[in-house]
């Protein structure tokens, strides 16, 4: 299990540096299913995948994600994180929070994001 988390951990800095989703899409199952915290809706499979996380690195300009603590279980992984970003209007962000994902075999079946959505959100009046 702990072989499909790397991969992971790895595809999302592959993500962040180069802004390319291959290898997110490719850790994909076909039934996979994939939700953040902010969305009303799902994404399946790798095509599915391959929208979710373009929708997510096109909020950055540039992003750079720390893990900070892994749990692997039997059929799936928690990664807590803290990502340092500028955004594409030039503001500049920290954000905290966990990816869980699902595992069967060498694939993700799952990815459930919860972050700290109170950091994009500018000051009162501001």
């Amino acid at each position: 299990m702990s072989a499909v988390s790397d991969r992971f951990m790895a595809a999302l800095h592959h993500l962040d540096e180069h802004a390319d989703t291959g290898p997110m899409v490719e850790l994909t199952a076909p039934d996979a299913v994939l939700t953040k915290l902010d969305r009303h809706r799902e994404a399946t499979g790798p095509e599915g995948a391959r929208a979710f996380w373009n929708e997510y690195r096109s909020v950055f300009d540039t992003i750079s994600t720390e893990f900070t603590s892994t749990l692997d279980g039997e059929g799936g992984a928690s990664l807590e994180w803290t990502s340092r970003s500028t955004l594409t209007d030039g503001a500049e962000l920290t954000y905290s929070g966990v990816t869980v994902i699902d595992v069967a075999g060498d694939q993700v079946t799952g990815v459930r994001t919860y972050y700290d959505s109170a950091a994009f959100v500018g000051p009162a009046g501001g």
